[in-house]
């Protein structure tokens, strides 16, 4: 599991965004977009390392554990604590995902897509 999480991690640092070749692309060019790309990625980087960006973070992780400890009582009384700890806990991570907003790769995402809207430009995907 702590892998499939850091190789998550590692694949969401490497993602950037695919830009639709509009009319601010055109005009700018590939490496004009390429520095407005990182500088919105930095912004981005920056901002998830302020209380905000770390609250949304935590939210997925509280959401787990609450739903590991409400799946181990159910599972009490099915007879089967570990099942219901494993469902509790997925279960909460997405409620809690839900509840806080968005990942932090997805609030990234958003982030940069965004500024990179406000300059000009049109993201039609991530690589």
């Amino acid at each position: 599991m702590k892998f499939i999480m850091l190789l998550l991690l590692v694949a969401g640092c490497a993602s950037r965004p695919q830009l639709y070749p509009n009319q601010k692309l055109k005009k700018v060019g590939k490496e004009a977009a390429k520095q407005d790309v990182d500088q919105c990625i930095a912004d981005a980087d920056e901002y998830l390392k302020s209380s905000k960006g770390k609250q949304v973070a935590k939210s997925a992780g509280a959401g787990a554990t609450i739903g590991a400890a409400m799946g181990a009582v159910g599972g009490m009384f099915r007879g089967d604590i570990g099942r219901g700890i494993v469902r509790g806990g997925a279960i909460g991570a997405a409620g809690g995902g839900a509840a806080g907003a968005v990942s932090p790769d997805q609030l990234k995402q958003r982030f940069v897509n965004q500024c990179l809207a406000e300059k000009g430009y049109q993201v039609i995907g991530w690589d």
